[in-house]
């Protein structure tokens, strides 16, 4: 640090004051480079907030949208609920089937024949059942695992624990108020199973099943229990099932109840309908419309949003100068337009449109578009080329439902046919949805490399090298600032130690001057 010895002399000269106002000229440079690193900064912000909006919307709107589940809904209807339900999928095929049940499927359940509770405390197997101090160990076999618990220690939840904890296929209860013990299979079918062979029929384990927990029979130590498979008749075919879900052809039946009897072994069938749900198919398409509508408008926005030049960002000294509602409003203007006319932007808005204007190849017929189902894109573009406002439409979606609905009642899988389609390796192959979902990719990956991913540290994007550049050159601006400021107070060091010698040597002038008078 430069020694300051200006003031010596007399001179009265403010120096301090002197040397800020010079400084003021050599920092334009410094200043300018800073509010050029802010724009970088307010710019690559704009950037990650469309990253994240479009990100968004891919994710969590397109990928739901493109299925065939959501385009080409089903709707499903039974005669008897009490006996069959479904619930279809867009695979499923538009039909009507006949439904006999004649036996559910089931599991093995099996409770307590009475109450199981002797002693006074629960605390422990021994003090709820009686159970002597010489016996230390019930050990008994479900579906070939090994239960083994200490009476003296263990509790009733705590054999509840261990038998469902065991691997065995079972699930096993206990109702302290209806002082039950319950053992149920945890599938249906002749395949499940509650099987004790293996346990010792003369051990305390066994005594315990059958004289504690009243669950089983001396029977049960050589005969497994087991359930039964469902049993009906689909459109007059005899079928088994294990459980009473299922699915056959896209469509999920759930069995519910045995078929009425009209007369011996004859049944009152339930008919379950599939067939195409076309005002959900519209509902699904408005709320797609509806989120990309206002992405679209974003973009939009920031397309066209106000570039204010004069506006620049403000400096400490301005803003110390300033109130802050003038700081607000000054900045409002200053980060206004930092992606206006944006090429990556509005490339992706082209894109999307053409993507409801172009047919889908390898589909024939009135209905080869987005656009033949009455679903159309505003113009976006005036006529002398620039982007318009989103007040006119700005690339939006539009739908007529009256076209959409014509279109579905000639063909009910037309919207899926249009937006699902996968494809082939050719855009122009693919349904609108899947075109969307890689333009998306494809933009996203284009935002990355210009100003890289939302909350992640980026180093590596154009943006984020930009920052490091101007972060340099600040440093280095920086450093010829703190040498030009020494070097102006050298010079005015240098110039009061003068005046103090001049003045010096005027006073000795003087002095002798008067002494030879």
């Amino acid at each position: 640090m430069a020694i300051r010895t200006y003031g010596l002399s007399g001179s009265g000269m403010d120096v301090d004051q002197l040397v800020k106002d010079m400084m003021k000229a050599q920092r334009t440079r410094y200043e300018k480079v800073q509010q050029q690193k802010t724009q970088a900064e307010w710019k690559k912000k704009d950037y990650n907030t469309i990253y994240t909006l479009v990100d968004d919307f891919r994710n969590n709107t397109l990928n739901t949208f493109r299925l065939q589940s959501t385009l080409s809904p089903k709707q499903v209807t039974s005669s008897n609920d009490a006996v069959v339900t479904a619930v279809a999928n867009g695979e499923a095929s538009n039909i009507e089937h006949s439904f006999v049940v004649k036996q559910l499927a089931d599991g093995v359940k099996l409770t307590s024949s009475g109450n199981i509770t002797t002693g006074s405390s629960k605390n422990t197997l021994k003090e709820q059942f009686g159970l002597g101090d010489d016996v230390t160990s019930l050990e008994f076999k479900i579906n070939g695992k090994t239960i083994s618990v200490n009476p003296q220690t263990a509790s009733i939840n705590d054999v509840v624990q261990k038998i469902n904890n065991a691997g065995a296929g079972v699930k096993a209860s206990y109702d302290a108020t209806l002082d039950r013990f319950f053992l149920n299979t945890t599938s249906t079918g002749t395949l499940a199973k509650i099987d004790f062979t293996g346990t010792d029929g003369d051990s305390d384990g066994w005594a315990f099943l059958r004289d504690s927990l009243k669950l089983v029979t001396d029977e049960d130590l050589t005969t497994a229990r087991t359930g039964q498979n469902a049993e009906f008749t689909l459109d007059g075919v005899d079928l088994t099932q294990a459980s009473n879900t299922f699915t056959v052809s896209g469509v999920t039946y759930t069995l519910k109840g045995v078929s009425a009897k009209t007369a011996e072994d004859t049944y009152t069938a339930t008919s379950v309908a599939v067939k195409q749900d076309n005002e959900k198919a519209i509902a699904t398409l408005k709320s797609f419309v509806d989120d990309y509508n206002a992405l679209i408008d974003v973009i939009n926005t920031e397309l066209n949003e106000e570039r204010y030049r004069d506006f620049t960002p403000l400096t400490d000294e301005q803003k110390a100068e300033m109130k802050d509602t003038e700081i607000t409003a000054w900045e409002a203007k200053a980060k206004s337009g930092m992606l206006k006319r944006d090429s990556i932007l509005s490339s992706l808005l082209s894109g999307l449109r053409l993507n409801f204007v172009n047919p889908v190849q390898g589909i024939t017929g009135k209905y080869t578009s987005a656009s033949s189902l009455g679903i159309n894109t505003g113009s976006y573009v005036s006529e002398d080329g620039v982007i318009t406002s989103a007040v006119s439409n700005g690339g939006k979606i539009k739908i007529d439902e009256d076209d959409l609905k014509e279109a579905l009642e000639a063909d009910p899988d037309i919207v899926y046919k249009i937006f699902g389609t996968l494809g082939g390796d050719t855009n122009e192959s693919k349904g609108v949805a899947n075109r969307i979902y890689a333009q998306l990719d494809k933009v996203l990956t284009q935002l990355q490399t210009e100003a890289g991913k939302p909350n992640i540290t980026d180093t590596s994007s154009n943006l984020a090298k930009s920052l490091t550049n101007y972060n340099k050159r600040l440093t280095s601006l920086n450093s010829q600032l703190e040498m030009i400021e020494a070097r102006y107070y050298k010079q005015f060091n240098a110039m009061e130690t003068a005046i103090s010698n001049m003045n010096q040597q005027s006073a000795w002038l003087s002095q002798q001057l008067g002494n030879n008078s």
